[in-house]
């Protein structure tokens, strides 16, 4: 056995108890434990921040959505063919939208945005019919054996519960800025809804304001029989979209344009990338102050540690040989913080994932309780930079335990 690491190890025990670290060692290892497992927990929450936003927004929303650059798209039903026939595109699925007032039986009152979507369409390119709390998509449609009083339209669920008090049954009435020409002028035109279901995103944003309605009802409202604003595209795989994007304007030609979802949120995530960014140099400052007490823990161990290191030199070790003890001794220290950081880390993410969920302002984040998604790429990063600076802390009081001459150790024994 090489005697640097059994001195290291050694020189880091108590000498009333062999069993128990001296309490300047405990509270180095404390140090470094806190710092981890708080960096740990934070960059958890940014990462589960970050995939929660973007499964809602894939969910929401195809990866991939085609406009056209000068007006309404009006041959849309050759278009979606083309469309599908792209290597990489599972579905594409027409749509309309536009802000609207909405006046429920209750008197109450919202501006929101409604959707004209293909029922059997947009289930295939959304997660609308999973996120579905009360009724399906598919009841947005009327067939002609049983047509519709009153077409059937869904509601996000707090837009029904906060906003317009509306429940499944109820009708609301739309007015659209468009109105109807009148012997009295312009007048606006409305057109009442029954509430077919309630759907639930987990997003505030679209659960607040959005509403859909069958494609064609939506074309006769909003006065565009014929024509759609767009095409939501869903693909095999969305970290493939790109490349089917490009594939896509290829084969539709220059009168289209594809835009990425990567491309509309681009500023969200890279705020995400900003603060987990910023969030992991805060709380690596965390570890840098635990690695002072690692310095003045090695500082002092070699203060009393004089004699020893004057014999040991005596007897023939290097100064290599002196500084590897110290530097073993204040990586040992790391380790044994590391190690117990990321296990308390894990737990309290674990805790907090699957028990003791963190309640959030949904209006402000968008959910309502703190995501918590563990990276183990991100768990090693963590952990190979608290090593890293704790490695670095052990230079200077090895050096200078490598400085010590055998004279000056045994002066005055």
């Amino acid at each position: 056995m090489l005697f640097e690491p059994y001195i290291g190890i050694r020189y880091l025990l108590s000498k009333k108890n062999q069993k128990l670290l001296s309490l300047i060692t405990w509270i180095s290892i404390l140090g470094v434990v806190v710092g981890v497992m708080a960096l740990c927990v934070v960059i958890s929450g940014f990462s589960g921040f970050q995939e929660s936003f973007r499964e809602k927004i894939l969910g929401n929303n195809a990866p991939l959505i085609l406009f056209r650059f000068s007006d309404d798209i009006e041959d849309y039903q050759a278009l979606v063919e083309t469309i599908e026939s792209v290597e990489g595109v599972k579905a594409a699925a027409p749509f309309v939208y536009s802000e609207v007032l909405a006046q429920s039986e209750t008197g109450r009152s919202a501006g929101i945005v409604v959707y004209g979507v293909d029922p059997k369409k947009i289930i295939k390119v959304t997660d609308l019919e999973k996120d579905m709390i009360d009724g399906h998509v598919l009841d947005l449609e009327s067939t002609n054996e049983q047509p519709l009083q009153y077409p059937k339209m869904i509601l996000g669920k707090d837009l029904a519960d906060s906003e317009l008090i509306a429940f499944r049954g109820m009708f609301v009435d739309l007015v659209s800025p468009k109105g109807d020409v009148t012997p009295f002028g312009l007048g606006p035109r409305v057109k009442r809804f029954e509430v077919g279901g309630l759907f639930q995103s987990g997003m505030y944003e679209y659960d607040s304001k959005s509403a859909y309605i069958n494609l064609t009802e939506a074309q006769k409202f909003f006065g565009k029989l014929g024509k759609v604003k767009g095409v939501q595209i869903s693909v095999d795989d969305a970290d493939d979209a790109y490349d089917v994007a490009k594939s896509i304007q290829a084969k539709v030609g220059s009168d289209y344009y594809v835009r990425h979802w990567m491309e509309l949120n681009q500023d969200l995530f890279a705020a995400f990338q900003t603060e987990k960014k910023l969030s992991f140099i805060v709380l690596a400052m965390i570890i840098l102050v635990a690695s002072f007490n690692i310095i003045g823990t090695l500082t002092l161990l070699v203060m009393t540690k004089s004699k020893e290191i004057a014999i040991l030199k005596a007897m023939g070790a290097t100064k290599w040989s002196i500084q590897k003890i110290f530097m073993i001794s204040g990586t040992v220290i790391g380790l044994i913080g590391t190690f117990f950081g990321i296990l308390s880390g894990l737990i309290v993410c674990y805790l907090l994932k699957y028990h003791f969920q963190f309640k959030l302002n949904a209006g402000v984040y968008q959910m309502d309780h703190l995501p918590i998604i563990i990276d183990p790429i991100e768990v090693l990063l963590i952990g190979c930079c608290a090593l890293l600076i704790c490695f670095v802390a052990t230079i200077y009081p090895a050096y200078r335990a490598a400085s010590i001459e055998p004279s000056e150790g045994l002066r005055y024994e």
